[in-house]
């Protein structure tokens, strides 16, 4: 289960002083006290501070190398309590009686609960705020690996409000299906949220579909996750809020790998390294997996054309920078390629990536200042094919190849005075794409290729101010300007140009020190991908047509809640409220018995209304329990036909549940199960074709071989339960029980 937090404090740069290095401090002579510091999937926690008390007063403190390890030396003997605290990690104390002969300890940091830590996303910086709004969570690298979920889009499920068009995993789904909704605001192909990969989008650049298994898994130190409209810092494509994976930074020397093999025939091996010396730093990873997949088509309605839908992808990435007097600069390339079988003989998506990046920052004006800049180019083919009721036959109808070159531009600005931030910067970006689109008739003769697509070019200036009217009372004011222009490469297709706004004020009360009262208001916006504006789709027997007219989508909402922790348990609920109009949907204009046609239109107004509650509750430091509850009515108001005013929006579950236990248990054993239930929701505009309700379990395992060497196994909805993701019109499932198992490698 996820790990939640807020900001406080304000910032602090460089490596801590241990107390014992300090001048004046006087160890006594004694005992020395070894002992070794991990997360809970064994990973060793470097710069971890520990100290040493005794009858309530420190009497030494030190820090964890490289590889998590520690000593202290000169404690004197007796009882004595040995105090380990981390950033974004729960302080743990263990109580021992010191003597000559004291064992070697072995210390298992659990994450942060509702907690005191510090985000990047949330601020789109790393200076600490008192008592953030922000509505944000976290999950660590332990987190990530301590799942029955293979991919990061399946961990992340255990998330509030976290869900994908229909409810598909990255590792069985196209990635047009990679739409990422929060707060009731769907994904229905493009994403309503923005995600990123070290501060670089990871949303396709055509059409606003998330590639989840572009970042190794190795590689990934923590997601943060940003609930409620970012329009204020991120601009058109943070409607919903912001995913952001965060790698580990260059810095200490660091090796980590896993190799797994599991049911359906899949292996995956993932590795990270880095490491730095005289100010250079460099970082690299990698990743591979084949799988042999599943039939996403149940047994009863099989034909001989369905087959396993299958997913082999390579990804790579390196970094190089230099860093000296408060400068630093570095580079980044990656790559990365995709093949997909969707389920019968013809049905293919194949994906070729390249990016590059670079950035430089420091100090300037008293401020810090950093300007980066990415690009690259994607090529990204698909095919339709029309399948015969029985399922025993195929044709081809089209297929469609679709190059893009993006470029993106920014630059920004942030300086402290007291306890008050200020931030400023702007942004731009271009793209450009061509789709080469084939149709086939029923003999398979072949015409075209016809060319759509177009250019889309965006530039914007934003700017956010902390203020903390006291130590308890913080004010974050923000705003954005966007300026997005669409140039279409068909003659008959207008071009589209417009100018937008999106404001943001929140508040955060720190009533006691268990009670915290926040509040948001913000307007945000979201223009037409390239893919809605010119590409057509077919997904089983409905075909989507694209709309060169549309305009943007525009939300309106507000938030609340109040955050509680005492001692070992803590919670959060909140409640929103979001107006959209405009907002872009598939609605159905014909149904005949073989196919459904539809069109991506605005739909005049709809309403997203529910509430989040969190909780995590830790009885003692080797167990941790956490549980979520979020309901959600998400439905039209007015639409472009009135038959469907007051239906629900599709693919917006009523309500979804889930909790998490996680034992660390003695001889560095960990144990975690999930579970969750969603309930049921509908694939269409009409609210004809419904997914059911279902749960899902997970369960996890490792077992720590040596400090260097872990073995585990995961075990993905353990039940094997058979649950809908779609219906076109028709019925698909999803994943079956999945076994994996493997080994991971932490050096040092």
């Amino acid at each position: 289960m996820a790990t939640l937090f807020a900001l406080t404090g304000a910032s602090s740069l460089g490596r801590a002083e241990p107390a014992s290095e300090r001048p004046g401090f006087a160890q006594p002579a004694g005992a020395q006290v070894t002992g070794l510091v991990v997360d809970p999937s064994g990973a060793p926690i470097a710069g971890a501070a520990v100290r040493v008390e005794q009858a309530g007063a420190m009497s030494g403190a030190t820090e964890t190398s490289a590889n998590g390890q520690f000593t202290l030396t000169g404690v004197a003997a007796g009882v004595s309590t040995i105090v380990v605290t981390s950033p974004d990690f729960a302080e743990a104390a263990v109580r021992l009686t010191v003597a000559a002969d004291t064992p070697s300890l072995r210390i298992v940091l659990q994450p942060a609960p509702l907690a005191i830590t510090v985000t990047v996303t949330a601020s789109r910086g790393t200076e600490r705020l008192a008592a953030t709004p922000a509505s944000t969570t976290v999950l660590t690298s332990s987190e990530l690996l301590a799942s029955g979920g293979g991919m990061v889009d399946d961990v992340l499920r255990n998330t509030p409000g976290f869900s994908l068009n229909r409810r598909s995993s990255s590792r069985a789904s196209p990635p047009p299906s990679q739409g990422v909704a929060l707060r009731g605001v769907p994904g229905i192909g493009a994403s309503r949220t923005l995600v990123l990969a070290d501060g670089v989008p990871l949303n396709d650049p055509f059409g606003g579909w998330v590639y989840w298994d572009r970042i190794p898994l190795a590689a990934i130190d923590r997601v943060e996750v940003l609930r409620g409209a970012a329009g204020d810092l991120y601009g058109a494509d943070a409607m919903g809020g912001v995913i952001q994976i965060l790698t580990f930074a260059p810095g200490q020397p660091r090796l980590r790998a896993i190799v797994e093999g599991g049911t359906q025939q899949t292996g995956r091996a993932s590795v990270f390294g880095g490491g730095h010396v005289r100010g250079w730093a460099a970082t690299a990873a990698g990743e591979w997996e084949d799988t042999g997949g599943f039939f996403r088509v149940p047994p009863e309605d099989r034909g001989t054309v369905d087959r396993p839908m299958t997913s082999d992808y390579r990804t790579a990435f390196a970094t190089l920078g230099y860093g000296a007097r408060g400068w630093r600069a570095q580079g980044r390339a990656g790559t990365y390629t995709s093949k997909r079988a969707r389920g019968t003989p013809l049905l293919v998506d194949n994906t070729t990536w390249h990016q590059f990046s670079g950035e430089v920052a420091g100090p300037v004006a008293g401020g810090a200042w950093q300007v980066r800049a990415s690009g690259g180019t994607q090529e990204f083919f698909n095919n339709f094919s029309a399948i015969s009721s029985d399922r025993n036959s195929e044709r081809l109808t089209t297929d469609q190849t679709i190059p893009t070159t993006f470029t993106i531009v920014g630059s920004q600005w942030a300086r402290a005075w007291g306890s008050h931030v200020v931030l400023i910067g702007g942004e731009g970006k271009r793209t450009r794409a061509t789709e080469y689109e084939t149709r086939y008739s029923p003999q398979g003769v072949a015409s075209g290729p016809s060319l759509t697509g177009g250019d889309e070019t965006s530039g914007s200036f934003f700017g956010r101010t902390s203020l903390a009217a006291s130590e308890h009372l913080t004010m974050v004011l923000g705003a954005r300007g966007d300026f997005w222009q669409s140039s279409p490469r068909e003659l008959t297709a207008p071009a589209r140009s417009v100018s937008l706004l999106s404001p943001n004020a929140s508040l955060a009360w720190q009533i006691s020190p268990e009670i915290t009262l926040r509040t948001s208001a913000y307007r945000a916006y979201r223009t037409p991908t390239l893919d809605e504006l010119h590409r057509g789709s077919r997904q089983g027997d409905v075909l989507t047509n694209p709309n060169p007219l549309l305009d943007p989508e525009r939300l309106t909402g507000v938030e609340g809640g109040v955050r509680w922790a005492r001692r070992r348990a803590s919670a959060r609920v909140t409640g929103f409220f979001n107006h959209l109009e405009g907002m872009v949907a598939n609605i159905t204009l014909q149904v005949t018995p073989s196919l459904i046609t539809r069109q991506k239109q605005n739909v005049d107004k709809a309403r997203a209304a529910g509430f989040e509650v969190e909780s995590d509750f830790r009885p003692n430091r080797s167990l941790t329990i956490n549980a979520l509850a979020v309901f959600t009515a998400s439905t039209f108001i007015e639409a472009p036909l009135s038959t469907l005013a007051a239906n629900r929006v599709p693919q917006m579950p009523r309500y979804q549940l889930g909790a998490g236990v996680t034992v660390a248990a003695p001889h560095a054993v960990m144990l975690a199960m999930q579970a969750r239930v969603t309930g049921a929701q509908f694939d269409d505009d009409q609210n004809k074709l419904e997914l059911a309700a279902f749960w899902v379990v997970d369960a996890y395992a490792s077992r720590a071989i040596d400090r260097r060497l872990h073995a585990f196994v995961a075990l993905e909805n353990l039940f094997n339960v058979e649950y809908d993701v779609g219906r076109t019109p028709n019925r698909t499932v999803g994943l079956p029980r999945t076994v994996r198992g493997g080994l991971r490698v932490f050096l040092p």
